[in-house]
């Protein structure tokens, strides 16, 4: 038993310092995919205003919108790419943060 595990082990190694295994390998998507653009975003709030992040390459668009109490709503401006962002109520208290991809 214990030279089928020496030898099962020194092929492995073997075949690993040839190149005859190799890992599995995700393969790259096209620049053009929605893949390679699609951003991972976060939001967050406290009392009067909402705030959004968002991570990754590409020129996507993206806006923060909060709703608020009392019937108050706010918006960013409109970031290209990556960063960070703030909006305010205009009325009111934050109740829901979104944010709007494009």
């Amino acid at each position: 038993m214990r030279f089928r595990t020496a030898a099962a082990g020194l092929g492995l190694g073997t075949a690993l310092i040839l190149g005859g295994a190799s890992a599995p390998v995700q393969a790259a998507a096209p620049s053009g995919s929605a893949e390679v653009l699609a951003p991972t975003c976060t939001t967050g709030k406290n009392l009067t205003n909402g705030w959004g992040q968002c991570r990754g390459a590409g020129s996507y668009k993206w806006q923060v919108n909060v709703d608020c109490t009392l019937g108050g709503w706010g918006s960013s401006s409109v970031l290209t790419g990556p960063g960070r962002t703030n909006a305010y109520c205009n009325w009111g208290n934050v109740e829901r943060v979104s944010i709007e991809r494009w």
